[in-house]
C-alpha cells in the first residue's frame, strides 16, 4: 500500500511553490531586470536592423535634418544630459542622462516600414519636501512603434501605439505599472533650409489604480520642432517637450519656450550632431520650481 501523505504536507508543499513562484516573477518584472532586457532588445534590434545596409555617408546638412526625422530609415543613437534648474523645496539641479528616442527602423514590405523610437532616462533627483533624501537610478522607459508609408515627398508621418515600461528604480522616480496609448508623428523635410513636424502621444497606465493613487500614470506629451539648416551642418531650431500630466492636482500644464543650435559633421566616418538647447518653462506646475532647462545631446546616425 502506498503510503498516505497528510495534509499539512500538502499544503506546506502548495507554499514553498507559491514563494519560489513570487520570488521568480518579482525578479523578473523589477526594475532593473526590466531596464536589462530593454537595452538588450534595442541593442538586438539595431544589430538585425543594421544587416546588410550598405554604408554611404551622407552631407553634413542631410546628418542634421535627417537626426530630427522621427520616422526616419536610419538609426540614430541621440545620448542626452539635461539639467533642470530650482527643482523643489531646495532650489536644487536635476540631472537626467538618457537615451533619448533612438531610432530603429524595419522595412516590411515595399509600402510600409515599422519604425521604433526608444527613450531610457536615468535620474539623479533632488528631494520633493523638505527634509527627504536625493533619488536616483533609472526612471520609466518607453518604446513608439511607429507603421509609416514608405512613399512621400517631402512630407513624412507615422501612427503607432507606445508600449510604457515599469523601469522606475523607485516611487520618486516613477510608477511601477506598463502603460501604453497612442502616437503620432509627421515631418516637413525637402531641400528647402526649413524642417518643422510635430510628435505627439498620450500614455495611460495598464492595470486599476484607486483615483488617489500616485503610482499611475495619464500624460500627454506633445513635441513640435521646427529648425533652420544655414549649410555645412550648422542649424538653430527649437523642440519643446509640452506636457500635461492629468492626474496632477492644480496646474497640469509644463510649456517650455526657448531653443538652441547645432553643429553635424562627420568623424572618423560616423556621422554625429552635436547640439545645445535652452527652454525656459514658462508654464509650470510651481511657480517658483523648475523654472528653466539645459540640454546637451550628442547624436549618433547609422546611414543604409
Amino acid at each position: 500500500m502506498a503510503p498516505r501523505q497528510d495534509h499539512s504536507t500538502k499544503d506546506t508543499t502548495w507554499i514553498l511553490n507559491r514563494l519560489v513562484y513570487r520570488s521568480a516573477m518579482s525578479r523578473f518584472l523589477s526594475p532593473n531586470a526590466v531596464m536589462r532586457r530593454a537595452v538588450l532588445g534595442f541593442g538586438l534590434a539595431v544589430v538585425w536592423a543594421d544587416q546588410g545596409l550598405a554604408q554611404s555617408l551622407p552631407s553634413n546638412d542631410e546628418i542634421s535634418k535627417e537626426v530630427e526625422n522621427p520616422v526616419t530609415r536610419h538609426i540614430t543613437l541621440p545620448l542626452r544630459y539635461q539639467a533642470d534648474f530650482d527643482d523643489g523645496p531646495y532650489q536644487a539641479t536635476k540631472s537626467t542622462f538618457e537615451i533619448d528616442q533612438a531610432v530603429v527602423p524595419f522595412r516590411l514590405n515595399d509600402d510600409w516600414a515599422l519604425i521604433t523610437r526608444t527613450k531610457l532616462p536615468w535620474e539623479a533627483q533632488p528631494p520633493k519636501k523638505l527634509g527627504e533624501h536625493w533619488a536616483d537610478g533609472f526612471a520609466n522607459g518607453y518604446t513608439t512603434f511607429f507603421m509609416s508609408p514608405e512613399h512621400g515627398q517631402g512630407f513624412f508621418w507615422g501612427a503607432g501605439p507606445v508600449l510604457y515600461y515599469p523601469t522606475a528604480s523607485n516611487s520618486a522616480l516613477g510608477v511601477h505599472k506598463w502603460g501604453s496609448g497612442p502616437s503620432v508623428a509627421f515631418i516637413k523635410e525637402d531641400e528647402s533650409p526649413w524642417v518643422f513636424g510635430s510628435v505627439v502621444n498620450n500614455i495611460w497606465s495598464i492595470g486599476g489604480s484607486p483615483p488617489e493613487s500616485s503610482d499611475r500614470t495619464n500624460e500627454l506629451m506633445l513635441n513640435p520642432f521646427v529648425s533652420y539648416h544655414f549649410g555645412d551642418g550648422w542649424a538653430v531650431g527649437s523642440s519643446p517637450n509640452i506636457t500635461a500630466n492629468w492626474i496632477a492636482s492644480g496646474n497640469k500644464w509644463t510649456i517650455p519656450v526657448g531653443g538652441g543650435f547645432s553643429k553635424s559633421m562627420v568623424l572618423s566616418e560616423q556621422p554625429v550632431k552635436l547640439a545645445i538647447d535652452a527652454y525656459y518653462n514658462a508654464v509650470r506646475p510651481k511657480e517658483d520650481n523648475d523654472t528653466w532647462l539645459l540640454q546637451l545631446t550628442l547624436t549618433f546616425l547609422f546611414p543604409k
